[in-house]
């Protein structure tokens, strides 16, 4: 896996889980060696672009109304 950053190598490592005194669980994710960015599940899902909920067109129409109005 290589960093999405640099482009440099990823390790997997196991960091502790420190939520809500969650003592002994673990979560898996990835370090990059040479900048040293960190991807967990959690940071990966946020990264995901986001679903558009309506079409680029309309939401220009919509500004434009917007912006004339104002």
């Amino acid at each position: 896996m290589t960093c999405q950053r640099c482009d440099g190598l990823m390790v997997r490592e196991q960091y502790d889980n420190l939520e809500f005194d969650s003592a002994g669980y673990e979560i898996s994710g990835w370090r990059c060696l040479n900048c040293g960015a960190i991807v967990d599940p959690v940071i990966a899902t946020h990264r995901q672009p986001a679903h558009k909920t309506e079409p680029d067109q309309l939401l220009k129409q919509r500004l434009k109304k917007l912006v004339m109005v104002a």
